[in-house]
């Protein structure tokens, strides 16, 4: 493996591990800028997830096709379960390809051999094989992951559930703000009386950070239109609770007591998103 860092312009501490590539590609296809559009729908429509738990996370292909039509492109050359044979055949006949497979398997992530979860990568044909580009930015368990680009022999690389090529979509315009705010009581009360509070402590970590990059972007993305936005508290409120969940579960695991506050603030933040972040249409 040889590996160079990298510096994309996206704002990558906004975004999540499906999007993050994808923001790279929206750049580098139609200027700076325009990734902060993945930003346009803020929703919270939670679905059934691990351990009996509702999650925010869509399914990263649905994820992706919303995202891709957000920022003007489209997956196209679609392939499943994409061997690394596979996707050398799809690099050889486009510039890059975008693919979603398990980190565990990533050898330039600290998740590998640690953790599952969908993530996604970018690679393309280099003589000396397969070069990957991975502008993902956070603070792991078990160490940082940074952006950065490198080149691995072609049998080193994870199968992918999925894998694609972007083209840009012709007659983009930005899309509007919107908002899809469901009632955030069920959501709070299945993780305050979920039996195995571990479990639900572990998968609230996640949830909280991706709430809190979701509306970090979304902010960005009304910023990025000149609009005027009052979120910065807001935002601050969803920062600290994002610490908060994470200090619960390294409490939780040594067997201490957990902050008491951590579910009534997640409740409060939730119901205030629907009034920080009201779209208002003005008269001229």
């Amino acid at each position: 493996m040889t590996a160079t860092a990298a510096a994309p312009s996206v704002r990558t501490g906004i975004l999540d591990c499906v999007q993050v590539n994808l923001a790279l590609l929206a750049d580098r296809r139609n200027g700076p800028g325009r990734h902060l559009a993945l930003g346009a729908r803020l929703r919270f429509r939670p679905r059934p997830g691990p351990d009996g738990l509702p999650t925010v996370d869509p399914p990263p292909q649905e994820h992706l096709r919303e995202g891709a039509a957000l920022v003007g492109l489209r997956p196209d050359s679609v392939a499943h379960r994409a061997a690394a044979r596979e996707l050398r055949a799809m690099a050889e006949c486009a510039p890059v390809v975008y693919a979603v497979a398990d980190s565990y398997d990533m050898p330039w992530l600290p998740y590998a051999g640690r953790a599952h979860m969908e993530h996604s990568f970018l690679v393309g044909a280099h003589r000396d094989g397969a070069e990957v580009e991975d502008a993902y930015d956070n603070e792991t368990a078990w160490g940082p992951a940074r952006p950065g680009r490198w080149t691995f022999p072609w049998e080193r690389l994870p199968t992918a559930s999925f894998a694609c090529a972007l083209s840009p979509v012709p007659g983009y315009q930005a899309p509007a703000p919107e908002l899809s705010l469901d009632d955030p009581a069920s959501y709070v009360e299945a993780y305050a009386t979920h039996p195995d509070r571990l479990a639900a402590l572990r998968r609230l970590t996640a949830e909280t950070w991706l709430l809190t990059r979701a509306r970090h972007l979304h902010a960005a993305y009304r910023e990025h239109l000149g609009e005027r936005l009052d979120a910065r508290e807001h935002l601050r409120g969803w920062d600290r609770l994002t610490a908060t969940a994470f200090i619960a579960q390294r409490r939780a695991e040594r067997g201490r007591p957990v902050p008491e506050a951590l579910l009534p603030d997640l409740a409060s933040l939730l119901t205030a998103d629907r009034e920080v972040f009201a779209v208002r249409h003005h008269r001229p």
